[in-house]
């Protein structure tokens, strides 16, 4: 890789002192400072969408983010068939979910990144770039995921501790997919997905503690817009809340707080705190964890899958409590 990295970081004008390699990134030190370069694992369409959303914050007034190096205005390098983007390292450590004014920062950020979403129009049209409407299939697609799970554990003839706690779950975390999506029907959708389509607003979709940092001065920059995509603002409100509850057992009362800060900002609608419900239901974290043990390693790694979700499962009853008060109060 040292070779190549050489040769990407020259071709973005840049000339190499020091690599160092991380698990799906390269840290680079260069004559102009540090560099994030990474290869992308996406189409150059995707790109494009991606460094267009970017820069259509920073033409909004939008600036602490990881914008993409360009040259002569484009935002990416092919080499030997991929192709490698670059943003300059952003100091900072990441955002911490027990420290309240730094859960305050990110959910006003948040609320400050949707509204100057507002209005992006790619320079190439780019339909897997958009969630909206697809939901629905979604959840119905991973509650298939739980029935052949669920039959392919039956018909193993050893059945190991954590065939043995899937089978105990499945049941459930299947009924709560199945709410989800009975959810989105009941609260219309469709109809808002359709209402919210014309105003074209973007999400950051991967929206949580890693992917937003905190510098020495407290200020707070978002990283990681590899999973940006049209979709529902309150959906990716909804994820940030999850990733947040997923440290702090489901508190409601940080939930609270967390919306109400973020209403501060931008006033959530009523609309928006309903299909919040459907999406906070649908057990998304589980659902990952057994399909890539199931689909991908099923022969290895065991024991570290089975503490993995065997953490998740014990959050459920703090989970389901809080679903509980969510809908009452919402």
């Amino acid at each position: 890789m040292n070779d190549r990295c050489y040769k990407l970081v020259q071709r973005f004008g840049f000339q190499l002192i020091k690599n160092i390699p991380k698990k799906d990134y390269n840290i680079v030190l260069t004559d102009k400072g540090f560099f994030v370069l990474k290869k992308a694992k996406y189409k150059v369409s995707e790109i494009l969408f991606i460094h267009g959303a970017k820069e259509h914050l920073i033409n909004k007034g939008y600036r602490n983010i990881d914008s993409y190096i360009t040259i002569e205005g484009i935002p990416y390098i092919e080499y030997d068939g991929d192709y490698y983007v670059m943003t300059r390292l952003i100091e900072g450590r990441r955002c911490n979910p027990n420290n309240p004014i730094e859960i305050q920062k990110a959910s006003r950020a948040l609320a400050r990144l949707h509204d100057a979403s507002k209005n992006y129009i790619p320079i190439v049209k780019e339909n897997s770039r958009s969630n909206m409407g697809k939901l629905q299939n979604d959840y119905l697609e991973k509650c298939q995921d739980y029935i052949y799970i669920k039959s392919l554990i039956k018909m193993r003839t050893t059945k190991h501790k954590i065939d043995l706690m899937v089978l105990d779950y499945i049941d459930m975390l299947y009924d709560m997919s199945i709410e989800s999506v009975k959810s989105l029907q009941r609260n219309g959708y469709f109809q808002y997905c359709e209402e919210e389509g014309l105003y074209r607003y973007f999400c950051h979709n991967d929206y949580n503690h890693d992917n937003i940092l905190i510098d020495i001065s407290g200020n707070l920059s978002i990283i990681n817009f590899d999973n940006c995509k049209y979709e529902l603002r309150c959906f990716d409100i909804a994820s940030f809340v999850m990733a947040v509850m997923d440290k702090l057992n489901w508190d409601f009362e940080k939930v609270i707080y967390i919306l109400e800060t973020y209403n501060s900002i931008r006033k959530i609608q009523e609309i928006e705190y309903k299909l919040m419900a459907s999406f906070l239901q649908f057990p998304q974290d589980i659902w990952e964890i057994t399909t890539k043990y199931y689909y991908d390693d099923y022969e290895n790694l065991g024991n570290m899958y089975y503490i993995a979700l065997k953490n998740k499962i014990e959050r459920l009853p703090y989970r389901i409590e809080f679903l509980k008060k969510y809908n009452n109060k919402f």
